[in-house]
């Protein structure tokens, strides 16, 4: 590692314990640059998408398309940040001589894998749609490991509509 690595580089935010290819159920959220509102706007209590916020959905739910090891789960998109449970499940994976696996130019799996190729899609979509668009670096997860935090997080999901402006990454920008 170089100097400059040693300076900059900002320590990961990820589990040292946890290898995030293993089969598991992950809650993540992501959010804009600056929390900067591209996706909608939250208007009685629904989020009314716009013509990024549909391409967002449109990525989220594809990603089993490019990764069929992954099961989708609770999700919500709201003006400058997403929340999504994704369960990996990685006894579905295909053999490396799989056509399958070919066409879907699986990588390794890992969670990063997954949410770097959501990421990228979305932000092809924005340069398409000539929207100067940024995520913020990064992603927050959090491994979902009992059945009572899983109903605790699918309920926050469901519910960040009706609690946006209580919301810690509340923007009325």
């Amino acid at each position: 590692m170089n100097q400059n690595n040693k300076i900059y580089r900002s320590p990961t935010n990820r589990a040292q314990w946890w290898d995030y290819s293993n089969n598991g159920t992950y809650f993540i959220t992501i959010c804009t640059k600056d929390r900067i509102n591209y996706f909608g706007t939250i208007q009685q209590e629904e989020i009314i998408l716009s013509p990024l916020g549909h391409s967002v959905l449109k990525c989220w739910n594809n990603i089993p398309l490019y990764h069929p090891y992954v099961i989708l789960d609770a999700f919500i998109i709201m003006p400058n940040h997403i929340h999504g449970i994704l369960h990996i499940n990685n006894s579905n994976t295909f053999n490396d001589n799989s056509t399958l696996k070919k066409e879907c130019k699986v990588t390794s799996g890992s969670l990063g894998s997954i949410i770097r190729g959501f990421k990228v899609g979305v932000k092809k979509d924005a340069y398409t749609l000539n929207i100067p668009f940024f995520w913020q670096p990064r992603y927050h997860d959090h491994i979902i490991r009992t059945a009572e935090s899983y109903i605790k997080i699918a309920n926050y999901i469901i519910m960040n509509p009706i609690t946006w402006k209580q919301d810690k990454f509340y923007n009325n920008l």
